[in-house]
C-alpha cells in the first residue's frame, strides 16, 4: 500500500480521536495529545502570521490549556453550567510531511448546544504533528475560523 495513503489514514484516525475526546468532554486526555511545548492557536484573522505581534482569539501553550481544563472542570464554571453538548465534524483531511513534522490540514465544523441555544463555528485547521510512540503529538493546532473578524459568542468548548 502507498505510504501516502497510510499517512492519510493515520492522520484521519488521530483527528477523529481528538474530536471524540472533545465531544465526550475528556479534556485531560485531549491535552495529553499536545507535545510538552505544543501550542493551541486561533488567530483573529486568517492572514495572521505572527502569534505574538497581533491579538489572537486564543493562544495557549500546554500549561494554559491545563489551566483552561481545570476552569472548565470546576463545578461553578459559569460557561459550563450546565455543560454544553458539542459535535466536532472533521473533514477534507489531507496530510503531508516535511523533514521533521506531519502537516495535517482539515475543515472543522463545531456545533455547541447549551441552554436551548445552538452555536456553530467553522474553519480551516492546520495541525503540525510530531511522530510519537503510539501515534502523534500536536506541536501546533491552528484554527482559522471563518467567523474571525466578526462577532460571535464566546468560545466555551475547545475547538
Amino acid at each position: 500500500m502507498n505510504s501516502e495513503i497510510l499517512l492519510q489514514g493515520e492522520v484521519q484516525a488521530f483527528l477523529t480521536r481528538e474530536a471524540e475526546l472533545l465531544d465526550e468532554r475528556r479534556f485531560e486526555e485531549w491535552v495529553k495529545l499536545f507535545d510538552n511545548d505544543g501550542i493551541y492557536w486561533v488567530p483573529s484573522s486568517p492572514t495572521q502570521e505572527d502569534m505574538h505581534g497581533q491579538v489572537s482569539l486564543i493562544l495557549e501553550d500546554k500549561s494554559l490549556l491545563n489551566l483552561r481544563i481545570k476552569r472548565l472542570s470546576h463545578p461553578n464554571a459559569h460557561a459550563y453550567n450546565p455543560p454544553p453538548s458539542s459535535v466536532h465534524l472533521v473533514g477534507n483531511v489531507s496530510a503531508d510531511t516535511d523533514e521533521e513534522f506531519v502537516i495535517a490540514k482539515s475543515k472543522l465544523i463545531v456545533t455547541e448546544f447549551r441552554n436551548d441555544s445552538e452555536t456553530s463555528l467553522s474553519g480551516k485547521v492546520t495541525h503540525t504533528l510530531k511522530r510519537a510512540t503510539g501515534g502523534f503529538k500536536i506541536k501546533l493546532k491552528r484554527i482559522d475560523l471563518i467567523q474571525a473578524g466578526g462577532t460571535f459568542s464566546a468560545i466555551t468548548v475547545p475547538l
